[in-house]
């Protein structure tokens, strides 16, 4: 059969028309040309849901009416028939409108609006990727392997630690070690971070979290990308986005930085309360421990009332038998006995230390005699 080239002679296309005086501007009257054919095309759309609403809302209503005819006694079955021609003629009119509209379609010339449609359409996206990632590890072999890094790569650790320089630095270290990329050299960075915000060491404490900002930054891309870290074309890519990052970016990286400080300051704090919580924990139960009785000397002494508090604090004996005469006897006699039961007071030594004062003295007075 010879192939029909019919249905393509009757194409519009403006663009190849140059039959346009000298004067007008050929490209302005093509894009006015094209936005009328585009409104004509609009107005027939509209013109078609139109009708196919009104041929449905027609159906509906005969539906309706020949279920009320059926229904209906005879003395009102007329009016109801007279009602169904006159929706029949209606659609008869809407099926002629319908005809109409088709036949005007199909002799109108094609355009490059109408010549053909899209079948479907797909987008894909080469990404960078090394290797297809490994199995999950389990806990234990994680930390094993972290461990490992750690020790591995000590020194350029502390080296990536001790950047200064921001991002540049980073760079330029990561293009001589590309593999210290990696989840845990940030988590290197955090727990030396944490360190020295623990001793109050400012100045290392933000170098090392801004580095571990960094890393984590290029994780987060890598992963975004389906790709490793220690890929050097994805730190290279990274880096020159860094570089011309514009500036409301760089106040998020500014922010997100400061705030991992701030955490590693509340973190170091809540640390540094619990180990002096725990040191005095230790050292009180020392102290009972050598008590006789169980108490603890130092929160015995902190419950004394203030005149029996300076007794003890000048080591004045007769001052503390003076206060035993006027202070409630009953007061005085259960706060001395937990300093009794704390080892405050020794029952008997404050005699022997009586007896050796004069013992001393009586020497003392023997020697000047001896002397004259």
């Amino acid at each position: 059969m010879p192939i029909d080239y019919s249905k393509w002679k009757d194409i519009e296309v403006s663009d190849d028309e140059d039959d346009t005086h000298p004067n007008i501007d050929t490209p302005s009257l093509h894009r006015w040309r094209h936005q009328a054919r585009l409104e004509r095309m609009a107005e027939k759309k509209m013109a078609k849901e139109q009708l196919e609403k009104d041929k449905s809302t027609t159906s509906k209503k005969m539906e309706e009416l020949e279920k009320k005819l059926a229904e209906a006694t005879t003395d009102c079955k007329s009016d109801i028939q007279k009602q169904i021609d006159d929706v029949k003629r209606q659609e008869e009119e809407w099926r002629k409108k319908e005809a109409e509209l088709e036949e005007k379609e199909r002799l109108e010339p094609w355009n490059v609006d109408t010549i053909g449609h899209e079948a479907f359409s797909t987008s894909r996206i080469n990404k960078i990727t090394d290797k297809k990632p490994a199995p999950k590890k389990t806990d234990e072999e994680d930390s094993k392997d972290m461990g490992t890094f750690f020790q591995d790569n000590e020194t350029l650790l502390e080296r990536l630690g001790s950047l200064k320089g921001g991002c540049k630095a980073t760079e330029i270290f990561l293009a001589e070690h590309p593999h210290m990329a990696s989840d845990y050299s940030a988590n290197w960075l955090t727990i030396e971070a944490l360190n020295a915000a623990i001793v109050e060491d400012e100045p290392k404490m933000k170098t090392m979290a801004e580095q571990c900002i960094i890393i984590q930054y290029l994780i987060e891309l890598s992963k975004s990308l389906n790709a490793v870290p220690t890929n050097t074309s994805i730190q290279k890519q990274f880096f020159k986005k860094f570089e011309a990052a514009d500036p409301s970016y760089m106040k998020h990286y500014h922010d997100e930085v400061k705030a991992f400080e701030d955490r590693l300051r509340t973190r170091a704090q809540t640390k540094r309360e619990a180990a002096m919580e725990e040191v005095e924990n230790e050292e009180r139960a020392k102290r009972i421990e050598a008590s006789p009785g169980g108490l603890d000397p130092q929160e015995v002494f902190e419950e004394l009332p203030e005149e029996m508090r300076k007794c003890f604090e000048s080591h004045d004996i007769e001052a503390l038998k003076g206060l035993a005469q006027v202070m409630d006897e009953e007061v005085f006699k259960f706060h001395f006995d937990r300093c009794i039961a704390s080892g405050l007071w020794v029952p008997g030594k404050a005699d022997e230390e009586e007896e050796e004062e004069e013992e001393e003295a009586v020497a003392s007075t023997s020697n000047d005699s001896a002397a004259n």
